[in-house]
């Protein structure tokens, strides 16, 4: 039996397809689709034509996904592109109307726990820090022995930033500076983990793929290596710093469609690692909508395993 999970995110939109054969589950296809929505949010209102691109990006996904599944089997959820909007019930509404599915907007918590289960699925996670940056919100899960103590979401995301503080498209100086304050600002009220060394980091989701993917092309790194340090991460950042036009050649070559959040995701994560002393960032191909299908749909999360057919990007 086949199920497909839609992904109704602020920056980019997934549908993946899962192949659920006895206790293995196989991720057989994978599509996304930058539709930037938290760029259609002014004053925490989603506008209609951010409300229109949501639900024409969802039928589109739709009829991809009934090739692979029947209709009972497609799930749609979204995250901060929806949750933290004032016209929620509006936009939901519409969603309905125009797409026939109805979307499960997760709250922030809900949406860390799901993408620590995902991640957890398929990486041995016995000490460390989750991160996911997303584009209107960032979770953190501190997790102990395979298993999820605290976790958070914060209000902030690499597109959100980037809307709010960026005039163009490449942050000036001061508006660079401006970001780091404000990305301190909210991790300053993390209390779990202060003053203490957590040096693994599990990172997911696609901006910390893309970051991946860049880095492999800076540094020279092998295809098949899913580990970042934070000297790389660092070295990016020096290189955004001291060397805009070449590393933006670069990223407009390798991930162009980062090409405006780039700068602000490596920052939110360059503030991830000096909180928790992170020395290592292992990258996950697996995530939030892994840990929806096991936990919301499948509704067993120490059942089964997942395998990867379709890598994500």
């Amino acid at each position: 039996m086949n199920y497909a999970v839609i992904d109704l995110g602020s920056n980019s939109m997934r549908l993946s397809v899962y192949e659920h054969v006895e206790n293995q589950i196989n991720k057989i296809y994978n599509r996304k689709e930058i539709a930037g929505l938290a760029g259609y949010i002014k004053k925490d209102v989603l506008d209609t034509n951010g409300i229109q691109k949501a639900c024409t990006v969802v039928n589109d996904f739709k009829e991809t996904a009934y090739r692979f599944v029947e209709a009972p089997n497609l799930h749609l959820f979204a995250t901060a592109s929806i949750r933290n909007i004032k016209n929620r019930d509006e936009a939901v509404k519409v969603i309905i109307e125009e797409t026939a599915l109805t979307p499960d907007v997760l709250d922030g918590n809900d949406e860390a726990a799901l993408g620590f289960i995902g991640v957890s699925s398929f990486t041995n996670c016995e000490n460390g820090i989750m991160i996911d940056i997303g584009g209107a919100s960032t979770e953190l899960v501190l997790f102990k022995n395979n298993k999820a103590e605290n976790l958070i979401s914060l209000p902030i995301g690499c597109l959100n930033l980037s809307v709010k503080h960026v005039s163009k498209i490449i942050p000036q100086k001061s508006e660079s500076k401006k970001i780091k304050e404000v990305i301190k600002e909210q991790f300053s009220g993390i209390d779990w983990k202060k003053g203490a060394d957590c040096p693994l980091m599990v990172g997911t989701g696609g901006t910390l793929r893309a970051l991946l993917k860049l880095s492999g092309v800076v540094f020279g790194l092998p295809p098949e290596q899913n580990d970042l340090c934070a000297y790389h991460v660092k070295g990016i950042e020096k290189l955004l710093k001291y060397n805009k036009d070449d590393i933006y050649r670069t990223v407009y070559k390798t991930i162009p469609e980062r090409l405006m959040t780039i700068s602000t995701g490596l920052a939110i994560l360059q503030q991830a690692i000096k909180n928790f002393g992170c020395e290592t960032i292992s990258v996950s191909r697996l995530g939030v909508r892994e840990g929806y299908l096991l936990d919301r749909v499948l509704m067993n999360n120490d059942k089964y395993t997942i395998n990867e057919r379709s890598r994500d990007d």
